[in-house]
């Protein structure tokens, strides 16, 4: 059993006074927060080691014993996805960069096309449209419906035999709209077409498991789970990795660099090394395998049951309130735990709501984001106008949240409502 009032205890910022007022994080998809263990563990690594890692750097005892730690971090990573082999765990500094090393380096003729959707983060989409462009070849959009949902007849009418790439977000980051993943990639692998997940939003919070998926790329960031920030993973099978281009080149990729006859001929090493070039964050890939044990010891179907909890009470509480138009599926159990919302009013602006949260509460501030949270095409698509200013608060919850928080945003909330009548 999960005694939910000791984890919050791990996370000190929750449990100091700011500006003489309690802090409510509502922001966790932007970034979560870190527990004890994880900066412990990051400590450890910049007190009392301080030294190389990776092969064929430092061996004496310091460069050793950092070698050793963030390969544990690394098989507790495959271990966490459930991915074959810890040689399919590239770590990078976010998912950004790994899906940017995918575009990159998935060979990709004139006459092939890549699926992608009008509710991708930006990461997820702008790499692969850069790339469509260098190419010539086609981007294919499937649009989400209205409520931030997808139809999979969509996926069936834009992916075909010249499909090389299918690249979406499993768990949206503007809707919290959960995508049918198993069924997508299905469907893609029907044409022998490739699937690049985006699992930033979702690994942190449910169970994943990219071997039964059967998904060949998958990326996420480690910082929405509790982990340092500049620490990402792209995950691949193996075979596929094997037949990519480098993305860098550099130290540590190196099996050998021989001159002979005034030329030079490199030789690298395979799969993961040859995708992580130069020095890499040791403390980061220490604090990110401190992550994840502390999220495997709640366990990851705890995690979710939690979440669905706060999802329902959130969502229904502000759907009751007609002040506010909710965006995603209306559906708690189709989303993960945020809710985006924006005033009915076009005189209310995004920005002030999140300012009286944040400054005008009399005993808290509630923390949330505010903006377009990178996903401008979804928005143009329902009407709303990120060049003319339109946004959205989100409220977005994790582990170290309670009921009790949520009743007293949805007051405050519904306070405001009375003041902007």
């Amino acid at each position: 059993m999960v005694v939910w009032s000791r984890i919050r205890k791990d996370f000190p910022v929750l449990n100091q006074l700011y500006e003489g007022k309690s802090l409510i994080y509502f922001d966790s998809a932007c970034m979560a927060l870190k527990p004890v263990q994880v900066w412990e563990a990051m400590e450890y690594y910049y007190k009392y080691l301080g030294a190389c890692g990776g092969a064929g750097r430092s061996t004496h005892c310091l460069g050793l014993e950092t070698s050793l730690l963030t390969e544990e971090a690394r098989k507790k990573m495959t271990s966490f996805i459930n991915a074959s082999d810890v040689n399919e765990i590239i770590w990078t500094r976010n998912a950004t960069e790994g899906l940017n090393i995918i575009a990159a380096t998935i060979p990709l003729k004139k006459e092939q096309n890549i699926v992608t959707t009008t509710l991708e983060h930006h990461s997820g989409m702008l790499p692969f449209l850069k790339r469509s462009k260098e190419v010539g070849s086609e981007l294919r959009l499937v649009r989400a419906k209205n409520d931030g949902t997808f139809d999979i007849a969509d996926f069936e009418k834009q992916i075909d035999d010249n499909t090389k790439i299918v690249s979406f977000v499993h768990a949206s980051n503007l809707t919290g709209t959960i995508a049918p993943l198993k069924e997508i990639i299905e469907i893609a692998h029907d044409h022998d077409a490739l699937v690049v997940s985006d699992e930033a939003q979702y690994a942190p919070h449910a169970k994943l498991d990219v071997k039964s998926l059967d998904t060949d790329f998958s990326v996420l960031s480690v910082h929405k789970a509790c982990g340092p920030t500049g620490v990402g993973v792209l995950y691949g099978k193996y075979d596929l990795l094997e037949e990519l281009n480098m993305f860098l080149v550099g130290g540590d990729v190196i099996e050998d660099v021989i001159y002979e006859n005034g030329q030079i001929t490199a030789k690298y090493l395979p799969p993961p090394q040859k995708f992580e070039a130069g020095l890499q964050n040791y403390g980061g890939m220490m604090g990110a395998g401190a992550a994840i044990d502390y999220l495997q010891n709640i366990g990851m179907d705890n995690v979710r049951q939690r979440e669905q909890v706060f999802s329902k009470k959130l969502l229904e509480g502000i759907l009751e309130l007609d002040k506010f138009a909710v965006l995603g599926p209306l559906d708690y159990k189709q989303r993960t735990a945020l809710v985006s919302f924006r005033p009915k009013s076009a005189e209310i602006n995004h920005n002030d709501i999140a300012e009286y949260f944040n400054d005008m509460l009399p005993q808290h501030k509630i923390l949330m984001r505010a903006g377009n949270m990178c996903v401008h095409p979804f928005q143009y698509q329902i009407g709303m106008s990120p060049a003319k200013g339109d946004g959205i608060i989100r409220a977005s919850l994790y582990i170290y949240n309670t009921i009790n928080e949520i009743e007293i945003f949805l007051s405050a909330l519904e306070d405001f409502a009375k003041i902007i009548e």
